[in-house]
């Protein structure tokens, strides 16, 4: 069975905890570990300046459960290293709630819950943030539709980067007026729920909660919940913001060109007698870009398995757009990216000459761009189409090119340390 460990910010006798323990028992193998008392509002803090004390806990439905005096963070790293050490288990899932209130919007960045969540994501395992709100505040009655979930939330949960957690929230009404799931962006500042300090009347202050207008867009997590709905919101737990990032690297560093490789993955389409030329190619050409701190971007089809290991670890800088579509344009970051950047050259390579190439390149010429086919960084099935393919691209006004030519050109630029390192990588 899998192994799930559970927390939350309402300690362990909040009476959502012991729903969703009693819940994943019929098909988990559930270790608990939550705080001693009431840690809402807690976000992520950490226990510094005291020791924490465990106290082992029976709670129905765990194999084993233990509270901690200390916040949702505290109880997941501790578990985690406690697990390991101990009992040399490793929990598959962490699942922190269930809630009693939303974490919608703004709340994400301040709730106990979510962090506990966070905590687990970035250990590497899959996490899950679960609440239930509504106008009751604390008396939430209704768990059901949440708790029937659970198996749909921890799939959806194996489908996006375990670095990323769902914050999952209910309104807490009858499962037969709950009207579906929706996936959904978390509300910015702003839009849907503001805190502020409340001056009382005996001159001290209280942090206080207020909903703010909602406009009809259903675009965030808010609005659905709002609607009878349950909103599923992917919450990432880095601390980069990518499209900013290229920005900035486009002011400080020559950023001249944008190198893109289209579907470096492991079910690519190549033809199996040059597959290992290719993947080679593919290697040095990130390897180079990435040594001379040029932006590299790489377009990953959703039914194409991992990134080549071999482009991956050289390419530690390379931003990611994903596409269902052929046409890489299709992809809601790409646009975001190349503006980013500045450039106004695109270094093209990767897999299916005649499909996604093909198809993306006239993206790149409509907005003006100088566009270079890195025709021996290319491939396709079809050696035919392939051909056809570079023949038509360079009809429409790209310059068919290599990668040792182009990759020269780049770093004719650079200083002679790096120039050295690349004429090396290219050697190699």
């Amino acid at each position: 069975m899998i192994k799930v460990l559970v927390t939350n910010d309402d300690g362990i006798d909040a009476h959502g905890l012991r729903i969703l323990v009693e819940a994943l028992s019929k098909h988990a193998d559930v270790y608990v570990v939550a705080p001693a008392d009431q840690q809402s509002g807690k976000s992520h803090s950490i226990t510094f300046l005291r020791e924490v004390t465990p106290q082992e806990r029976d709670v129905k439905g765990a194999v084993a459960a233990w509270v901690l005096d200390g916040t949702p963070a505290d109880c997941v790293m501790w578990a985690i290293d406690y697990l390991r050490d101990e009992e040399g288990i490793t929990p598959d899932f962490v699942i922190s709630g269930i809630n009693l209130g939303f974490n919608t919007g703004l709340a994400a960045y301040y709730s106990g819950t979510v962090a506990g969540a966070r905590e687990g994501a970035i250990n590497g395992i899959r996490s899950i943030a679960l609440s239930v709100g509504g106008q009751g505040g604390m008396n939430v009655e209704h768990f059901d539709y949440l708790v029937g979930l659970l198996p749909q939330l921890m799939e959806m949960s194996m489908q996006i980067d375990p670095g990323t957690i769902l914050s999952v929230n209910a309104p807490d009404i009858p499962s037969w007026d709950i009207k579906g799931v929706r996936v959904a962006e978390t509300a910015p500042r702003g839009y849907g729920i503001r805190f502020f300090f409340e001056k009382k009347k005996n001159g001290n202050y209280q942090m206080t909660g207020g909903a703010d207008y909602l406009d009809n867009n259903m675009r965030y997590d808010i609005d659905w919940c709002a609607a009878s709905y349950v909103a599923v919101s992917p919450i990432p737990t880095t601390l980069s913001d990518p499209v900013s990032l290229m920005r900035l690297k486009g002011l400080t560093a020559d950023t001249d060109c944008l190198t893109l490789i289209i579907d470096p993955q492991e079910k690519m389409p190549v033809r199996m007698k040059n597959a290992g030329g290719f993947i080679s190619n593919l290697e040095k050409l990130a390897r180079a870009v990435s040594r001379m701190g040029k932006p590299l971007l790489l377009a990953e089809s959703y039914d194409m398995g991992g990134i080549l290991p071999q482009v991956k670890d050289h390419a530690g800088e390379a931003e990611t757009v994903r596409h269902i579509h052929p046409d890489v344009w299709t992809a809601p970051d790409l646009e975001k990216y190349v503006g980013a950047t500045g450039c106004r050259k695109v270094l093209i390579a990767g897999a299916a000459t005649n499909v996604e190439i093909l198809q993306t390149v006239p993206g790149f010429l409509r907005r003006g761009c100088e566009v270079v086919i890195l025709e021996d960084c290319c491939d396709s099935v079809d050696k035919a189409g392939h051909a056809h393919s570079i023949k038509m691209m360079e009809d429409m006004g790209c310059r068919i090119s290599t990668l040792e030519t182009e990759v020269m050109m780049l770093a004719g630029s650079c200083t002679k340390q790096v120039l050295n390192s690349v004429k090396n990588i290219l050697l190699t």
